[in-house]
């Protein structure tokens, strides 16, 4: 297990901390292990999934549309 700061996540995504606290207010984020209310970690592996649930095959979009 490798455990993700919410600054390491960040990084890793190329976002803002500020993004990555609406995703986890939104709900909208890969789990995360909630150590203390301040101290928040996120498994690589769990973000890895999460991405890969987020990919979107444009021919599939046209046939939607």
């Amino acid at each position: 297990m490798q455990l993700m700061s919410i600054e390491d996540l960040a990084l890793y995504l190329g976002d803002s901390k500020r993004t990555i606290y609406k995703y986890i207010a939104s709900g909208d984020c890969p789990p995360y292990i909630k150590l203390s209310a301040k101290n928040i970690k996120f498994d690589r592996a769990d973000v890895d999934a999460w991405l890969a649930s987020k990919k979107v095959d444009p021919t599939e979009e046209k046939r939607k549309k």
